[in-house]
């Protein structure tokens, strides 16, 4: 696959991604507006981070129990299992934020910007940024602070763009950091891949052992023509013969050597070769396969509470429990000893992630008189929190 073709494969496939994510968020907007009554994926389908909040969950949480493997549990399992099969495919090719980069580069370029290659004269190293940050971010999740720092989520601010000026006041801080990005990688490529982004640093670790890596032939010169245009600005090592695991698997640098067709980078398996096109088409295959198998085999059930919902007194009733952010507080009322209204009085949980919960569980439990739903996938914490809130409240009219 030449170097042009497969620029512009990777672009359209970026945007097409890019696209259809916005069309999704829009439609998830108007769910959780109730304006449809349907949903394609929800919003917290999308969070990379679900598998590290399970996990953490299990080791702080006494109380925690194993409910299945949800789509944003396997969102994370399926970044980390194709870094391990073949790079940072995930960074070069999916990752909207990368695309957004990407994007604002293309236009620095036409606006004929000053181009970077990086922070300083030298090469900076990404070791004193990226890997500090991925280590304070699951330092401050491990402690409870995950609720602050996901302000500062670009991320989040990404999957909260059609509420851009509704969900402003409250989450300024993360669309401010997005503009950041995008304005800052108009002059240095890849900006926030290179020195900040947590998922980038984890992704580059498991990189590490990759199955499937970029290396050079034996005739090379370690001349780095090839690498010249590297949105990475990574360059060979006379010491390695493979590309770094920073390497984002944008392919741009394979048959692109400037000295002899016969001396190239290539993607290799062992001793055995790799084509391009292969390569992007396992890389896919894997991350949508586990993404979205994963829950329809190991999915999880229904919430059910053990409290009898039976001789209930008339009245209104408060119930608090703990959320992801903080207590979540519901009023719970009762007549003719059935539940008949459910309303959240108060609660600092995360926009885009805590609508569906407030809208959809009340619903199933006023109509089944149980209390017994379906908990929404990638709002795990809040959906329990909700739940143990509504039964404490039902404690109270027992």
């Amino acid at each position: 696959m030449k170097e042009n073709r497969s620029k512009n494969i990777r672009t359209s496939i970026q945007i097409a991604i890019l696209v259809l994510l916005l069309l999704v968020l829009i439609q998830y907007n108007l769910y959780t507006s109730q304006l449809v009554n349907f949903k394609i994926i929800s919003i917290g389908d999308l969070n990379p981070y679900g598998a590290w909040s399970a996990l953490k969950e299990s080791l702080n949480d006494s109380s925690y129990e194993f409910d299945g493997i949800n789509r944003s549990m396997a969102l994370t399992i399926s970044i980390l299992v194709i870094s391990i099969a073949g790079g940072r495919f995930f960074c070069g090719w999916i990752c909207p934020i990368g695309t957004i980069q990407d994007i604002s580069n293309w236009i620095g370029k036409k606006l004929v910007f000053s181009k970077h290659n990086g922070l300083g004269k030298k090469d900076f190293n990404p070791l004193y940024t990226k890997y500090p940050i991925l280590l304070a971010v699951l330092l401050a999740s491990i402690l409870g602070y995950g609720a602050t720092i996901a302000e500062f989520s670009p991320w989040r601010a990404m999957l909260n763009i059609p509420k851009l000026f509704s969900a402003w006041k409250v989450m300024k801080t993360g669309f401010a950091v997005l503009a950041g990005i995008f304005i800052v990688s108009a002059v240095i490529p890849r900006f926030f891949c290179r020195y900040l982004c947590p998922l980038g640093a984890a992704q580059t670790l498991f990189s590490s052992f990759s199955l499937i890596s970029i290396k050079q032939s034996k005739s090379c010169i370690h001349c780095n023509g090839c690498l010249n245009s590297c949105t990475m600005a990574l360059k060979l090592s006379p010491k390695e013969d493979s590309i770094s695991p920073e390497c984002i698997r944008c392919l741009e640098c394979i048959g692109n050597c400037k000295i002899n067709e016969d001396t190239n980078l290539g993607l290799k398996s062992g001793r055995k070769n790799i084509s391009s096109k292969n390569y992007i088409a396992l890389m896919f295959i894997l991350f949508f396969v586990i993404w979205l198998g994963m829950p329809k085999v190991f999915g999880g059930t229904s919430m059910i509470s053990s409290i009898p919902l039976s001789n209930l007194k008339d009245g209104v009733y408060q119930g608090e429990a703990k959320g992801f952010a903080a207590r979540i507080i519901t009023e719970v009322r009762i007549e003719n000893g059935k539940i008949v209204d459910i309303t959240v009085l108060d609660h600092h949980e995360s926009r885009g992630w805590y609508e569906e919960v407030f809208m959809v569980l009340p619903k199933e439990i006023i109509r089944k008189q149980r209390i017994e739903a379906d908990v929404i996938s990638g709002a795990t914490k809040t959906s329990k929190g909700f739940i143990k809130s509504i039964e404490n409240a039902i404690k109270k009219a027992m």
